[in-house]
C-alpha cells in the first residue's frame, strides 16, 4: 500500500486481501497465523479485521478449530451479483461438449488477480473420476494447467512478476521453481495448449485459453485424467479443446464487457 493511501481504502484493500485467502483454504479453512503470513499483516491487525468481517457474516469461525472459513454473506450477496448470461451459458455448453466428447473431467478455469478460479466443472463418463477442483476453489497462478495456459497469453514480464509473488504458496503446494514454471509457460505459448501433471498423483491435465479479442486470456478449458488415459489420446484431446476453445472465444468476442462476463479480474 501507499503511504498516502486514505486509511480506510487500505482497510479495504486488507480486507479484501483477507476473504481471498480464506477462500483459497477449501474446506479446511485457516487459523490466524496463516492468514496474517499470506495477507502479509501482523497478527494483531489480522485479527481485528477478522473479528469484524466475522461480526459482518463475511467469515464464520470454526470453534472447535478456531479456523475460518468463508461467511453467509458471501453467499447472499453473490446471489445478487451480476449474472453472466449468455456467456457463462456458453461456457456451460462448452464444458458439457467437453465431458462429452472426452469421457473425462472438464473445467473452466478463470483469472483473479494472483490466483485462478474454478469457475464449473463437468464429470465425463469414464468411470474413475479425477476431481482435482471444485467449482468456486481458488489456487496461486501457476499451479495447474489452467493457470500455466492463461500465462501464457501474458507478456513474458507479467508471467514472471506473478510467479515470483506466488513462490512460497507454489513451494508450499510441491510445485517447481519460477524458472521451471517459465519453461512450461513458452512451451504452452509455442504449442498453443498447456499439460501438467499432478505433484504427487498419476494424473495429468490438458488446457487451452480463450482469448478475447485483444488476445488476452478471458478463461480456459481443462480436462484432466489418469496419465496414461491422457498419454494414449493425447491428440485427439489436443484437438478436442482446441475446437470448443476456438468455437467459445468466437462466440464470447461478441459480447461488450465480455471480462466481467466469464469472472476474469484484472490484477
Amino acid at each position: 500500500m501507499k503511504r498516502s493511501e486514505p486509511t480506510g481504502t487500505q482497510s479495504i484493500g486488507r480486507a479484501a486481501d483477507i476473504l481471498r485467502v480464506v477462500a483459497s483454504a477449501e474446506s479446511t479453512g485457516f487459523g490466524l497465523a496463516d492468514i496474517a503470513q499470506q495477507a502479509g499483516l501482523e497478527k494483531p491487525t489480522a485479527h481485528r479485521i477478522l473479528r469484524r468481517l466475522v461480526d459482518e457474516s463475511l467469515l464464520v469461525q470454526d470453534p472447535a478449530t478456531r479456523n475460518y472459513h468463508l461467511g453467509p454473506l458471501l453467499y447472499e450477496l453473490g446471489l445478487a451479483a451480476r449474472p453472466s448470461v449468455p456467456a457463462r451459458q456458453w461456457c456451460s455448453e462448452a464444458l458439457t461438449e467437453l465431458s462429452r466428447l472426452t469421457g473425462d473431467c472438464a473445467f473452466l478455469i478463470g483469472h483473479s488477480g494472483f490466483d485462478s478460479v474454478c469457475l464449473d466443472r463437468r464429470e465425463g463418463h469414464f468411470p474413475i473420476k479425477v476431481l482435482v477442483l471444485g467449482t468456486g476453489q481458488r489456487r496461486p497462478l501457476g499451479c495447474g494447467a489452467g493457470s500455466i495456459a492463461l500465462m501464457s497469453l501474458m507478456p513474458e514480464e507479467e508471467a514472471h512478476r506473478i510467479l515470483v509473488h506466488n513462490a512460497d504458496r507454489l513451494q508450499e503446494r510441491g510445485e517447481p521453481g519460477t524458472d521451471e514454471f517459465m519453461r512450461l509457460i513458452r512451451q504452452a505459448r509455442e504449442a498453443g495448449y498447456a499439460t501438467k501433471d499432478a505433484p504427487d498423483l498419476p494424473v495429468t491435465t490438458l488446457s487451452v485459453p480463450v482469448p478475447d479479442q485483444y488476445g488476452k486470456g478471458l478463461c480456459a478449458l481443462s480436462v484432466t485424467s489418469l496419465t496414461m488415459r491422457m498419454e494414449q489420446r493425447h491428440a485427439m484431446l489436443v484437438s478436442t479443446l482446441r475446437s470448443i476453445a476456438q468455437e467459445l472465444s468466437r462466440r464470447i468476442r461478441t459480447v461488450p464487457g465480455n471480462e466481467l462476463l466469464v469472472g476474469r479480474y484484472a490484477q
